[in-house]
């Protein structure tokens, strides 16, 4: 049986910190803050339909805002000097999630623009307010996936480290 002095001296301990690199931190914190915004909005949304009804309700969505807490990512998840940012893999796996975000985000985009075309009236119009959540939504969208899809890419392993 080993101690916890050797524990707390080996190696894997000590690599702790290594086991994700930057992309993978900053896609792991994304699809954090972007989960929590969205179970927070539903949760108020849901809340404020019951208690003082559904107009008002819509209030709930200003928790959509905890989104931006994602441009504090490269704040959060800088490099650190002497430590190579980005090699080729990394840039692959990035334009490869990036890639599939915005193809998914075409396709919901074109689909938003279109069923109502479809299903409405010809003569029946959209109020204007929905343009910014439709493209507050686009940008969910694409930051979501491209975080899921580079969570992915890179696997549960760590990148080439050797713990042994």
């Amino acid at each position: 049986m080993y101690s916890l002095a050797y524990i707390a001296k080996s190696k894997l301990l000590l690599k702790r910190e290594n086991i994700m690199n930057r992309a993978q931190k900053i896609a792991l914190y994304n699809l954090i803050v972007i989960m929590a915004s969205l179970t927070i909005t539903g949760a108020a949304v849901g809340i404020l339909a019951i208690v003082p009804g559904m107009p008002k309700a819509l209030g709930g969505l200003g928790f959509l805002g905890i989104v931006g807490l994602i441009g504090l990512s490269p704040i959060l998840f800088r490099e650190k000097r002497g430590q190579l940012g980005f090699d080729e893999r990394d840039l692959l796996i990035y334009n490869r999630a990036s890639l599939v975000a915005y193809s998914v985000f075409w396709v919901l985009f074109t689909a938003a623009c279109m069923i109502p075309w479809l299903v409405f009236e010809r003569g029946a119009k959209i109020r204007i307010v929905v343009l910014p959540f439709m493209l507050a939504g686009g940008f969910v969208i694409v930051q979501l996936i491209q975080s899921i899809a580079i969570l992915i890419q890179y696997g549960r392993g760590a990148k080439g480290e050797n713990y042994e």
